[in-house]
């Protein structure tokens, strides 16, 4: 016979109670810790893009009860673009009129200041074939050749800014790929922006999407054209293996596209996307580039490194904006241009109505010669880039006649406020390449009737792939002009840029926020210097924090 069990008394039930209630507390403050790690990484890998997720309201809320916890920075992960190559089946002419009569040269540069540059490092995307970066006097540099994937990895300090940068490029002087490829090495993400090519006859746009993570990515793509999103069916779902890439020619599951805007969504884990556009104009190569995300929709966009040679308003190689607005309501964009010799007015083209998903093209000819940045205001989050077309000459033995262009995407950046001394950001220039600046202060009121006044100033550093210092030139930018700063002449004579860094500096007057970009050049075999072009971007820098707020859930 079994004896009854014994009633628990209120101490028990008390004692059990407390147990349960401390057990709750540490899975949950466990749980907490794990979230403000993840958290901590995606500051340090997205910076602004994640903190502005959090209201104020949000921040507050959690503030109540929490405590501060220290944590180590892990390592943080740039992933370059894949090299360009000819797309499969894309070689079909015969001997004569090879698609590809030369070989695609391409070249890595990488570029780690500060702390970070201890164990910084390139891999291909697997992890595997590590390559030290040199780490010299003021930096950690690297340029070498590269025919694959490369993954730029460091470890950030605390509390101190990171700042690390990469770029890709590749060179074909002959055939349909004649041209320079050039993008920069980014973070992974959960959403990135690529703006710019075409699928039309003649055109190609192929998709690169990495997962550098141990997790397997669902990837979503959004595509934009002319008449507004495309539908994609199942072909825009597809999922990347860890340390793989997918690729995906964009005119096989949106045709016909001759303006394009790409979304590429994951879930899962973060991946990094990267567009080759190539073009022909009958047997005429006409262009090729890379392009790797700008910045996320938002209400203010710059883009640099804008060229006009003093086209018409109607010539079609004339340089272009490219805008689209993403979500589901239209607006209006004002585009205001600053040129070497201050602000120009484009008529008909300095307001722009946005229709919802519709990408839109606003032509640029009729400016002056020189280099120009484009700021876009708008009502509705916007992303966006810009097109320059440079034109070259065929060989003395080529079989065909007329003049083959190349082409030099501009990723849109974000319009950072005007804050006085602080990191502006930094760039690294692959081997076999010249590279120079397009730097402009940009009021922070930018309304149709404002004259920009007053000065910033900043201070350019460029360092050789030894990582030392090999020039720096201070730069007085006046408000609303662009100013071009080749980095030959800031490096010292007999040395090679592989890497640059712009900061403010002290002094200046008025609000001005400072907005650059790179434009880097190669040449064709030819008689004709630097007719190979391309644009990017730099990278922020980005102040990884040294601790996290956690804080107790007390389920009881």
């Amino acid at each position: 016979m079994t004896a009854p069990r014994k009633r628990a008394g209120k101490a028990d039930e008390d004692v059990r109670t407390t147990r349960v209630r401390r057990g709750v507390r540490a899975t949950a403050a466990a749980v907490t810790g794990v979230a403000a790690v993840g958290a901590l990484a995606a500051v340090a890998v997205l910076g602004d893009q994640w903190a502005q997720s959090w209201t104020g309201a949000e921040q507050q809320a959690v503030a109540a009860g929490t405590r501060t916890v220290g944590v180590q920075p892990a390592d943080a992960t740039l992933v370059c673009p894949t090299p360009v190559a000819l797309p499969d089946g894309a070689d079909v002419g015969d001997q004569q009129f090879d698609a590809t009569p030369v070989p695609t040269t391409s070249g890595l540069g990488a570029l780690v200041l500060g702390d970070a540059e201890d164990g910084a490092r390139t891999t291909a995307l697997g992890g595997k074939d590590p390559e030290a970066l040199t780490t010299g006097e003021a930096a950690a540099a690297w340029q070498g050749g590269v025919d694959a994937t490369r993954v730029l990895r460091a470890t950030p300090v605390a509390d101190e800014p990171f700042r690390a940068a990469g770029t890709l490029g590749s060179v074909t002087t002959q055939g349909d790929l004649r041209g320079l490829g050039a993008g920069v090495c980014t973070a992974p993400s959960t959403s990135q922006w690529l703006v710019g090519g075409s699928t039309e006859v003649g055109s190609t746009a192929t998709l690169t999407v990495q997962n550098p993570s141990e997790q397997p990515a669902t990837v979503a793509l959004d595509v934009y054209g002319p008449g507004g999103p495309v539908a994609l069916g199942g072909q825009g779902t597809f999922t990347v293996a860890p340390h793989e890439q997918v690729t995906t020619r964009l005119e096989s599951v949106a045709p016909e596209q001759d303006r394009l805007a790409v979304n590429v969504r994951a879930a899962g884990a973060r991946v990094n996307a990267s567009l080759q556009t190539q073009a022909i104009d009958g047997l005429l190569p006409a262009g090729v580039d890379l392009l790797t995300a700008g910045a996320s929709p938002r209400e203010s966009l710059a883009v640099g490194a804008v060229q006009s040679r003093g086209e018409a308003v109607d010539d079609p190689h004339a340089p272009r904006l490219r805008l689209l607005a993403p979500g589901e309501q239209g607006g209006t964009a004002r585009v205001t241009v600053y040129g070497p010799s201050g602000p120009v007015v484009l008529r008909g083209a300095d307001e722009v109505e946005l229709e919802p998903g519709v990408v839109t093209d606003v032509p640029l000819g009729g400016l002056p010669e020189g280099w120009y940045t484009m700021v876009v205001d708008a009502d509705v989050p916007v992303v966006g880039a810009a097109r320059t077309d440079q034109p070259g000459r065929q060989p003395d033995d080529a079989v065909v006649d007329g003049t083959p262009y190349d082409v030099a995407w501009s990723a849109a950046q974000q319009v950072r406020r005007s804050d006085g001394a602080g990191p502006a950001g930094q760039l690294a220039v692959p081997g076999g390449v010249r590279a120079g600046l397009t730097l402009a202060a940009a009021p922070d009121d930018r309304g149709p009737d404002v004259d920009p006044e007053g000065t910033a100033g900043v201070t350019v550093k460029v360092y050789d792939a030894s990582g030392d210092e090999i020039g720096s030139e201070d730069v007085e930018l006046t408000a609303g002009v662009t100013t071009p700063v080749a980095l030959e002449d800031v490096a010292a004579e007999g040395t090679v840029p592989a890497g640059v860094s712009v900061d403010r500096a002290d002094g200046g007057s008025g609000d001005l926020a400072v907005t650059w970009a790179a434009v880097l050049r190669a040449d064709d075999g030819t008689d004709d210097s630097g007719t190979l072009l391309a644009a990017v971007a730099p990278t922020a820098a980005v102040t990884t924090p040294g601790a996290v707020e956690v804080r107790t859930v007390d389920a009881g």
